[in-house]
């Protein structure tokens, strides 16, 4: 048995799957055992003279500290000569900490952790600081009905979705079994319906109008419009695009860090290209393109110069429905857009894969019919 300091960063890299362990530098008798598809904390020691040896939990499920806090209770009841039960006694951590631990292990993005955060801050203020374990309580169930017949259906099924997460997480981790109340709600009829897709305000008929009043702002302004519109990005990933990530030379624009977390790209096409350009002059690597321009605010900044109303989300949705109406396949505008097909469609979530070479021509359709409808429409004012 070899003899390490157990932390995070060794378990990450160990590629050991043969059964061996690894006994701990500092805490004697604390070790973990790393076999193919597990990494097993365990306590190997003796109690009056006999061996005794008990398991802890598995890695990452359970961190490297979350184990050694439990072995030191564990050693220490030895160590006095007493035979602790095999079922290790958790400390069940509160509802703030258990949050921070749920996203630190599921890698949650920092804009969606303000947001959980947001909403616990909001709705739930009250059980932050009680044990996470209260959330079996049939007060807690009092309060989730209370959640969700005074709220709206989108931010229900938010709340709905973090909560049940955070449950889930909870009796994997401590072994609990507690249910969500959410799903006992729902067995009796008692949750709203499910919110609908906010239908998109901007109408292909509306784009003259937009476009002169697009063209009366900055240019800052103008450009960061335009491009969402040819791209189809995310209003922030396109707010939020930096020097670094344009190659004008190779005519690739990359996005790395999206909304479902996978990486994007797309070619940059002669319409993005002079944007690109322009925004690029004499910016630092880290120099974000836009900056300055409010994502929030521009579209009030547009109708107030007579743009009919819209959001910039109604920008992506007008690429994808041009995209349908010139008769681009699915996969394509999956692409262009950065979705994930469903579970379900097997071939276009694990076959198929498109470069941004190869929806080039595609893209350069869609931006060509945008930017002929908004031409059409100055033609006739």
């Amino acid at each position: 048995m070899s003899i390490v300091m157990i932390s995070e960063s060794l378990l990450q890299r160990a590629t050991a799957t043969d059964g061996r362990i690894l006994r701990d530098r500092v805490l004697s008798g604390f070790g973990v055992r790393l076999n193919a598809r597990k990494r097993t904390f365990l306590i190997a020691t003796s109690v009056s003279g006999e061996q005794f040896r008990m398991m802890l939990g598995h890695w990452p499920l359970m961190t490297v500290d979350e184990a050694r806090s439990h072995a030191m209770d564990v050693l220490r009841q030895c160590r006095n000569g007493e035979r602790p039960s095999r079922k290790v006694k958790t400390k069940l951590p509160t509802l703030r900490k258990a949050l921070v631990d749920y996203c630190k292990a599921k890698g949650i993005k920092a804009s969606s952790q303000r947001r959980y955060d947001s909403i616990f801050r909001t709705h739930f203020a009250d059980w932050l600081d009680r044990s996470v374990k209260d959330l079996g309580s049939e007060e807690f169930a009092e309060h989730c009905h209370a959640f969700v017949t005074s709220k709206g259906a989108a931010l229900v099924e938010v709340g709905r979705g973090i909560v049940s997460a955070l449950i889930k997480y909870v009796n994997a981790v401590h072994g609990h079994d507690l249910v969500t109340p959410f799903t006992k709600l729902a067995a009796v009829g008692l949750m709203p319906e499910k919110s609908k897709p906010r239908a998109r305000v901007l109408q292909i008929a509306d784009l003259p109008a937009w476009k002169l009043a697009v063209d009366q702002l900055g240019q800052r302004q103008q450009d960061y419009l335009c491009l969402t519109l040819y791209t189809g990005l995310r209003r922030n990933e396109s707010r939020e695009l930096q020097r670094q990530q344009i190659d004008v030379t190779g005519g690739v624009l990359s996005v790395p860090d999206t909304k479902n977390g996978k990486a994007h790209s797309l070619p940059i096409t002669p319409m993005m290209r002079e944007i690109l350009e322009r925004r690029c002059l004499g910016l630092e690597p880290d120099d974000q393109l836009f900056k300055g321009v409010s994502a929030e605010h521009i579209h009030s900044m547009a109708m107030r110069l007579g743009s009919p109303r819209f959001m910039l989300h109604d920008l992506r949705k007008l690429v994808a429905t041009v995209g349908e109406k010139l008769g681009l396949s699915s996969a394509v505008l999956r692409r262009i857009l950065n979705h994930t097909a469903p579970k379900s469609d097997v071939l276009h979530r694990h076959y198929i894969g498109l470069s941004e070479v190869d929806v080039a021509e595609a893209l350069i359709q869609i931006q060509k019919a945008l930017t002929e409808m908004m031409l059409t429409a100055h033609q006739g004012i």
